[in-house]
């Protein structure tokens, strides 16, 4: 369950939830207009855990959007795997880097580094009907005792190509 959530972690995306509105402390990512943060995790996950099958080299080489492209279904992909959720594929003009999205590929630059990636280590699991509830603390890869924040976790149970596995619900991280 730490690698589950260590896939959401080291990709930056913490306190969120997928339902469509509510506290205003949280990124809602049910709700379409937020669908950029859907589409920025399958990609930045796809540099970090899959950048050999997916992540090819723009052939423009001067590409004003970015040296790399993944494709909108690895994209997409990702998104369902992990959330759960299908999301219609568009580009990312509204915040910085802008992402572009041509119709097949996504267009992109390296994502920015953090000095070490947080990993998610679970203490806890509670089930209660269909839902997990995991918590526990992250940790930065490079030093495993600084331990900067606790984390509570969501999740269900979901079907994907034909294997079990879990959608995130929401990941609400207390930092120290």
């Amino acid at each position: 369950m730490g690698i589950f959530l260590s896939n959401f972690t080291e990709t930056g995306l913490y306190d969120f939830d997928i339902n469509l509105d509510g506290d205003e402390d949280i990124l809602h990512l049910g709700n379409p207009v937020n669908v950029s943060e859907l589409i920025r995790f399958g990609i930045v996950h796809n540099f970090i855990n899959n950048q050999k099958s997916t992540i090819k080299k723009c052939k423009d080489q001067n590409c004003e959007y970015g040296p790399y492209i993944i494709s909108g279904k690895a994209v997409a992909a990702s998104v369902k795997k992990y959330f759960d959720m299908d999301i219609k594929n568009k580009s990312i003009t509204n915040s910085s880097p802008e992402i572009y999205f041509d119709g097949e590929n996504y267009h992109f630059d390296k994502p920015e580094d953090e000095d070490a990636p947080y990993y998610a280590e679970v203490k806890n699991v509670k089930k209660s009907g269909n839902i997990i509830t995991m918590t526990g603390e992250i940790y930065n890869l490079k030093n495993k005792s600084d331990r900067p924040a606790t984390f509570h976790a969501t999740a269900k149970p979901h079907r994907y190509n034909k294997k079990n596995t879990w959608a995130i619900l929401s990941l609400k991280l207390d930092w120290k």
